[in-house]
Protein backbone atom coordinates (compact mmCIF):
# COMPACT_ATOMS: atom_id res chain seq x y z
CA UNK A 1 0.00 0.00 0.00
CA UNK A 2 2.80 2.38 0.71
CA UNK A 3 4.81 1.83 -2.26
CA UNK A 4 1.50 2.32 -4.53
CA UNK A 5 0.64 5.63 -2.61
CA UNK A 6 4.22 6.82 -2.68
CA UNK A 7 4.26 5.82 -7.18
CA UNK A 8 1.18 7.75 -7.71
CA UNK A 9 2.52 10.76 -5.15
CA UNK A 10 5.78 10.29 -7.41
CA UNK A 11 3.73 10.30 -10.99
CA UNK A 12 1.50 13.51 -9.64
CA UNK A 13 4.62 15.66 -8.69
CA UNK A 14 6.23 14.28 -12.01
CA UNK A 15 3.06 16.14 -14.12
CA UNK A 16 4.52 19.78 -14.76
CA UNK A 17 8.16 18.42 -15.29
CA UNK A 18 7.68 19.04 -19.05
CA UNK A 19 6.58 22.98 -18.64
CA UNK A 20 9.68 23.36 -16.22
CA UNK A 21 12.02 22.18 -18.62
CA UNK A 22 11.06 23.50 -21.63
CA UNK A 23 11.29 26.75 -19.18
CA UNK A 24 14.63 25.66 -17.84
CA UNK A 25 16.24 24.98 -21.44
CA UNK A 26 14.66 27.79 -23.20
CA UNK A 27 16.51 29.85 -20.48
CA UNK A 28 19.93 28.23 -21.23
CA UNK A 29 20.06 28.16 -24.69
CA UNK A 30 18.06 31.60 -25.75
CA UNK A 31 15.41 29.27 -27.61
CA UNK A 32 11.79 29.23 -27.50
CA UNK A 33 11.18 26.49 -29.81
CA UNK A 34 9.52 23.88 -28.59
CA UNK A 35 11.99 21.36 -30.05
CA UNK A 36 14.42 22.63 -26.90
CA UNK A 37 12.51 20.40 -25.04
CA UNK A 38 13.79 17.19 -26.66
CA UNK A 39 16.87 18.16 -27.93
CA UNK A 40 19.53 16.05 -26.48
CA UNK A 41 22.33 18.60 -25.73
CA UNK A 42 22.71 18.19 -22.08
CA UNK A 43 26.46 19.96 -20.93
CA UNK A 44 24.96 23.01 -20.21
CA UNK A 45 22.07 21.73 -18.41
CA UNK A 46 23.95 20.12 -15.36
CA UNK A 47 26.44 22.85 -15.35
CA UNK A 48 23.26 25.25 -14.40
CA UNK A 49 21.88 23.05 -11.93
CA UNK A 50 24.99 24.09 -9.87
CA UNK A 51 25.40 27.29 -11.37
CA UNK A 52 24.13 31.11 -11.94
CA UNK A 53 26.01 31.47 -15.32
CA UNK A 54 23.03 31.45 -18.02
CA UNK A 55 20.29 33.19 -15.20
CA UNK A 56 21.05 37.10 -16.42
CA UNK A 57 18.06 38.82 -14.76
CA UNK A 58 16.48 38.05 -11.03
CA UNK A 59 13.25 36.05 -12.74
CA UNK A 60 15.58 33.91 -14.16
CA UNK A 61 17.52 33.29 -11.28
CA UNK A 62 14.18 32.93 -9.09
CA UNK A 63 12.74 30.36 -11.83
CA UNK A 64 16.39 28.47 -11.25
CA UNK A 65 16.07 27.90 -8.02
CA UNK A 66 12.14 26.46 -8.35
CA UNK A 67 13.23 24.42 -10.83
CA UNK A 68 16.59 23.32 -8.23
CA UNK A 69 13.74 22.56 -5.56
CA UNK A 70 11.83 20.61 -8.09
CA UNK A 71 14.51 18.50 -8.54
CA UNK A 72 15.66 18.09 -4.69
CA UNK A 73 11.88 16.88 -4.49
CA UNK A 74 12.32 14.21 -6.99
CA UNK A 75 15.29 13.34 -4.91
CA UNK A 76 12.94 12.43 -2.37
CA UNK A 77 11.17 11.08 -3.95
CA UNK A 78 13.72 8.74 -5.78
CA UNK A 79 15.28 8.21 -2.12
CA UNK A 80 11.50 7.59 -0.46
CA UNK A 81 11.03 4.57 -2.94
CA UNK A 82 14.76 3.33 -2.75
CA UNK A 83 14.73 3.09 1.17
CA UNK A 84 11.16 2.26 1.48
Amino acid sequence: MTSSLIFWAFMAYSLPAWYLRYCWRSTIYRDSSWRITVDPRMGKDLYSIVSNRYFHTPAERRMAMWIRLYLAGYAGFVAAMVLR
